[in-house]
C-alpha cells in the first residue's frame, strides 16, 4: 500500500482534561499489512451487513512500515555491506527485503523500487479510517505479495516479533 495516513494525537496535550486533541499526520509512503487475512475479511463482511457483529470487527489494522531499501542502507544502524547482505538474502531477522517490480507487473503500472521492511516498525489504524482512506483513493494498493512469498514474509515476521528476551547474550570461550 501506499499513502497510508497514520494519526498520532500530540503528546504534551494527553495531560490536559477535557480538552480536544490535536493529531499529527503522520505519512507512510509504503506499508504492507499484516493483519491476518482472516480477520480482515470477517471485519469487512460484518460491517457490510446491517446486523454487523461485534465479535467479527477489528479495532485496528496491523501494518508494517516500509522503506526503500536505499534508505534502510543509509540511515540503519550498523548496515555495512556485509549486513546488507544478510537483508538482500533474508538472513537478517529485522528486515524483509523486495525486489524491484517492474510497471506492467504493478497495479498502477508505475513500477515499485526495492523495498525494505523493517519489522520494529509496526503501527496499527483504526480499521474504519483506514477503509475511508482507501475508499477516498489516499490509500492505493499496489501489488500482492503472492504465495509462497507471502508465507515466507509472514513466518519471518511472526518469527521476528515472537522472539523471546534473553537477560544476555551467550559468549563463547575463545580458544587460545
Amino acid at each position: 500500500m501506499t499513502g497510508v495516513i497514520q494519526y498520532k494525537p500530540v503528546v504534551s496535550e494527553l495531560l490536559q482534561k477535557e480538552q480536544e486533541l490535536s493529531f499529527d499526520a503522520v505519512l507512510h509512503p509504503y506499508a504492507i499489512v499484516v493483519t491476518q487475512d482472516c480477520d480482515l475479511d470477517w471485519d469487512y463482511r460484518a460491517r457490510q451487513t446491517a446486523s454487523s457483529q461485534p465479535s467479527k470487527l477489528l479495532n485496528s489494522v496491523i501494518l508494517c512500515e516500509i522503506a526503500t531499501a536505499r534508505e534502510i542502507r543509509d540511515t540503519a544502524d550498523d548496515m555495512n555491506s556485509a549486513a546488507w547482505k544478510l537483508v538482500v538474502s533474508h538472513r537478517h531477522e529485522r528486515f524483509y527485503f523486495f525486489e524491484k517490480i517492474l510497471a506492467e507487473c504493478e497495479i498502477e503500472q508505475e513500477g515499485l523500487p526495492e523495498l525494505t521492511a523493517d519489522f520494529k516498525k509496526v503501527f496499527g489504524i483504526d480499521a474504519a479510517t483506514l477503509y475511508r482512506q482507501i475508499e477516498l483513493g489516499v490509500v492505493t494498493r499496489r501489488t500482492v505479495l503472492a504465495s509462497p512469498y507471502l508465507e515466507h514474509f509472514s513466518r519471518r515476521y511472526h518469527s521476528f516479533h515472537s522472539r523471546v528476551a534473553l537477560p544476555f547474550q551467550y559468549e563463547s570461550e575463545r580458544e587460545g
